[in-house]
């Protein structure tokens, strides 16, 4: 995992999915340079929160791709997904209105992305680490947990 980010990432928050923990560590890092440039600034920087609702639903696909992999069902899980990016859009879109502040929305964020590690995406590790394609040493395996395209 990459040192910069890896310190965003708790142990308690890993799944020991290699491409999925640096996503993970990668995205609490980017909240936190997001909750420093609103800070410094006192606003929204408009890149910054769209690379972040990108990296989000990059991350979202990656944990559907791997699933579909290794034939894990995914369809509750990724519904979840679908809410939780539909929540970020139309908080954002209130930011940028003025109805609401980002603070508000990075700590959504935080707790959403906290909670949802740990009340599914740490079933989702372990059912990832027993499915025969990641157990068989597969060159897709190797080549997902390197944070390689497939």
């Amino acid at each position: 995992m990459n040192a910069d980010t890896a310190v965003f990432l708790p142990d308690a928050l890993m799944i020991n999915v290699p491409e999925v923990d640096e996503q993970h560590a990668a995205l609490f890092a980017r909240l936190a340079r997001l909750k420093h440039r609103c800070i410094e600034t006192n606003c929204l920087p408009d890149d910054d929160a769209t690379t972040l609702l990108e990296s989000l639903r990059i991350h979202c696909a990656t944990e559907e791709r791997l699933a579909n992999q290794a034939g894990v069902s995914f369809t509750t899980h990724a519904k979840k997904h679908q809410q939780m990016l539909k929540g970020i859009e139309k908080t954002l879109h209130d930011v940028r209105n003025e109805k609401t502040d980002i603070f508000s929305l990075i700590r959504y964020i935080e707790y959403w992305f906290e909670r949802h590690i740990i009340e599914e995406d740490k079933d989702l590790g372990r059912n990832l680490q027993k499915a025969p394609v990641f157990l068989s040493g597969d060159p897709l395996t190797a080549a997902n947990a390197s944070g390689l395209p497939c």
